[in-house]
């Protein structure tokens, strides 16, 4: 059994869940844990690093940590301002 296979697999349902409850909804508040980002915006660009390095290591993960972040950007921009 490929181990690397099932870890993909829950990546990528972990983030299409954080994108079903969190970021294609932004009536819903976020957690504690994702708000640290709000307060530190040099962790968005540590984000988008990974953001691309995922994306070497698999396209679909990378597409679904690509699309949590522009969410958590958009409402950056929203609930800041």
């Amino acid at each position: 059994m490929d181990f690397s296979i099932i870890i993909k697999y829950i990546l990528i349902g972990i983030l299409s869940a954080y994108l079903l409850i969190y970021g294609l909804r932004p009536s819903v508040p976020y957690p504690d844990s994702i708000l640290e980002l709000y307060e530190n915006p040099w962790l968005l660009v540590l984000v988008v690093i990974i953001n691309f390095y995922v994306y070497i290591w698999d396209s679909k993960v990378g597409i679904l940590l690509c699309l949590s972040v522009v969410a958590l950007i958009f409402d950056m921009i929203q609930f800041t301002n």
